[in-house]
């Protein structure tokens, strides 16, 4: 796919060909008090751009929305919302609030508009669950100069036609005005005469909109009735949306540079080179000259893109390095000590004029290659990381590279504590964490905020020693409501009780071994306590195609379950896992389906179908559903049909929203969190997800060489 300079390009020539439609355009997808595209309360033909994510609250009495919408693809629009309903009750405790309901919706544009003919779209409301505010639509837009025009038929809570108008001014750049009649039938809502929607008439309806960058907001009238919606739009099919101002520069320092034989013969001019790596954050630097080739490895835990540390780490190189070498080869290392991928330049003359500016990416190819890792590669750099037969020794490197030290707004943290050695070890320290549960029965909102301190010791080539402490702060997920009525095993659904029981805990103390059997085939072995619920043995197998755009794993671990208040104890309960998975990509559209089928937490035994789609500034969003032979009949499940487990996810790379590059991800999910059926337990370092993001899977429009030049 295009860059976001070329999308622009792409839409200046339909300015050129059609006039002024794209500025109109551009304005007519806003979204409506549900957040669906459309005028109001009614949805029009259009969906929003591919890839725009939207976040806003609208209220209309007696209603008000928290919602969010995603076109997930060019022509299909996903929403959800969670609704609360004025002067109600919560139907399973009055200390929940005012009665609140999820739905998810969706919209697909089936025909595009063309100079004749309008756009067609079909459409659903509240499809899932109760279907409390349940509706399905058809509608056409059709768009004539500044004014857009839409029609259309509902049923369910939309009944009949409906249809309204949005006219974008010239004059007023940013503002649209809508009329709408709308159909909706308040009078026979759930709760209408508490609520007061019995009093709602729908029919003519005004508003006026404005939107400015990212922010949009929308004020109406609907007879004596006064309403809102405020949001925000995101494009995720840009790369970044903040510069990167605070982000080193790569290196520039020129010294006198010595040849091979020098090198052989001293240790100062190869300790410079690695103490300048060390200095841009690259981490477990291995290197040894065979004659006048230079191996180089290692690893670097913020910069996001494996070609733009080796870029970086090439500058280094021939800057300090000999200056009478034929080839560099440089090796890139996981945080977990595998090697992934090795380039190997052979045209050092055609590299440099890159450097300068004088070369293009294609002439660049033609003087070097990209190639996975083998475990012979990886061997000789650990076994010789600094020297070969005869050369001096370089002198015993201090253990720890940097001392403690407060840094802000790393990794999306107001503020950690932090230290890193020259090899693998971290320690972290992060006084303030959060974590936000929706939709018990006994609140809406429930909340977790803990200091959480992390250890990573590497003991040898790819064993690790890994631990975490922490303290909670303040919470009332303890105050759960929810208890599961199941005949499963509670592996989950006592998340209260591990919340309550534990003030300061041992959230994870484990051994990894982490090894490369071969070329694209990867194995971790661990043992101790893998979180706050769980502790065992096991290990996953992982493989990947080297052409084909597939990939499969297989987990097994032999589980306990842990005490609740977070010592070193155990519950009765024992267990053994085992999934195996499936992943196949479609890398151009960046999808990702993943099948994991196998035995359960709970013993229940079944198949997870995931889908997740990842865009241009790395954001992931994704789905996944479960269908097991456990049983799990608490509400909304029942004993002729229990429930399944089913959620969505959202991954965001903060570097994207950062000014400097970072590797770390804020991870949501909106899911039932108190349930049993179709849990896995948490990976001590799952394979797939290691690899994943160095090696590009599934980033459209990238590769081993993005960004190599910065």
């Amino acid at each position: 796919m295009a860059d976001w300079q070329e999308c622009k390009g792409t839409l200046l020539c339909a300015v050129l060909w059609t006039g002024s439609l794209p500025v109109y355009a551009a304005s007519l997808n806003t979204p409506t008090q549900t957040g669906q595209t459309g005028l109001v309360n009614m949805p029009t033909a259009r969906v929003a751009e591919d890839g725009t994510l939207r976040f806003g609250f609208s209220r209309f009495e007696p209603y008000k929305a928290l919602w969010s919408s995603l076109s997930v693809f060019p022509r299909l629009e996903l929403g959800a919302r969670y609704t609360s309903v004025s002067h109600t009750r919560g139907l399973t405790n009055p200390n929940f609030g005012t009665f609140k309901d999820k739905a998810f919706d969706a919209k697909l544009l089936l025909l595009q508009e063309g100079h004749y003919f309008p756009a067609i779209s079909i459409g659903t409301r509240d499809f899932l669950g109760t279907r409390v505010f349940d509706a399905d639509f058809v509608v056409m837009s059709k768009q004539f100069g500044s004014v857009d025009i839409s029609l259309g038929l509902g049923r369910g809570r939309l009944e009949g036609g409906f249809g309204g108008l949005q006219y974008q001014p010239a004059w007023a750049s940013g503002f649209d005005l809508v009329y709408e009649y709308d159909v909706t039938d308040y009078a026979n809502d759930r709760f209408a005469a508490t609520s007061g929607a019995i009093d709602r008439k729908g029919g003519d309806t005004f508003s006026i909109g404005y939107r400015q960058g990212w922010l949009g907001g929308r004020l109406t009238w609907q007879g004596e009735d006064v309403g809102f919606n405020t949001y925000v739009s995101i494009p995720l099919m840009q790369r970044e949306f903040i510069p990167k101002l605070d982000e080193p520069p790569p290196f520039t320092a020129k010294t006198e540079r010595s040849d091979a034989a020098t090198w052989r013969d001293s240790s100062k001019p190869r300790e410079r080179l690695i103490t300048a790596l060390e200095q841009q954050g690259f981490r477990n630097v291995q290197m040894f000259l065979a004659g006048r080739e230079l191996h180089t490895g290692f690893a670097h835990r913020r910069i996001s893109l494996v070609a733009r540390a080796t870029g970086r780490a090439l500058r280094t190189v021939l800057s300090l390095g000999p200056r009478d070498l034929d080839v560099i080869h440089i090796t890139f290392f996981t945080s977990t000590d595998l090697a992934l991928v090795t380039y190997a330049f052979h045209d050092l003359p055609l590299l440099e004029h890159f450097f300068a500016g004088g070369a293009t990416y294609g002439e660049l190819l033609k003087g070097m290659t990209v190639s996975y890792s083998s475990p012979d590669t990886a061997r000789r750099l650990a076994e010789v990381p600094v020297l070969t037969a005869g050369q001096t020794p370089i002198p015993e490197k201090t253990k720890s590279f940097e001392h403690f030290q407060w840094v802000p707004n790393e990794e999306g943290h107001a503020l950690s504590l932090r230290r890193e050695s020259r090899a693998l070890d971290r320690t972290r320290i992060i006084p303030f964490n959060a974590g936000i549960y929706f939709n018990d029965a006994n609140g809406a909102l429930r909340y977790e905020t803990f200091a959480l301190a992390t250890w990573s010791q590497q003991l040898g080539r790819g064993l690790f020693v890994e631990s975490g402490l922490r303290l909670r702060l303040l919470e009332d997920v303890s105050k759960v409501a929810d208890r599961s009525n199941s005949v499963l095993p509670h592996v989950r659904s006592d998340v209260g009780d591990y919340t309550r029981d534990g003030d300061f805990i041992l959230d994870h103390l484990l051994l990894n071994q982490y090894l490369q059997l071969r070329p694209r085939f990867y194995a971790r072995a661990s043992a101790g306590y893998y979180e706050r619920m769980f502790a065992g043995v096991g290990g996953q197998l992982l493989y990947f195609s080297r052409s084909s755009p597939w990939a499969i794993d297989l987990s097994v671990d032999a589980l306990r379950q842990r005490n609740t208040d977070g010592d070193f104890g155990f519950r009765d309960y024992r267990t053994t896992t085992a999934i195996a998975a499936v992943h196949y990509r479609l890398q151009q559209q960046g999808l990702t389906f993943t099948l994991r089928g196998g035995r359960f937490l709970a013993r229940d035994v079944g198949v997870r179908y995931e889908i997740q789609r990842r865009f241009r500034s790395g954001v992931r969003i994704g789905a996944w559903y479960t269908v097991t032979d456990g049983r799990d009949i608490t509400s909304p499940g029942s004993p002729d049909d229990p429930y399944n487990d089913k959620g969505i996810f959202l991954s965001i790379p903060l570097g994207s929203m950062l000014t400097r590059d970072t590797q770390a991800t804020a991870r949501f999910a909106v899911s039932p969190w108190t349930r049993d059926v179709g849990q896995m337990v948490k990976s001590p370092g799952d394979l797939y997800t290691i690899v994943e993001d160095p090696l590009l899977f599934d980033w459209s429009g990238r590769h081993l060489l993005s960004d190599f030049h910065q």
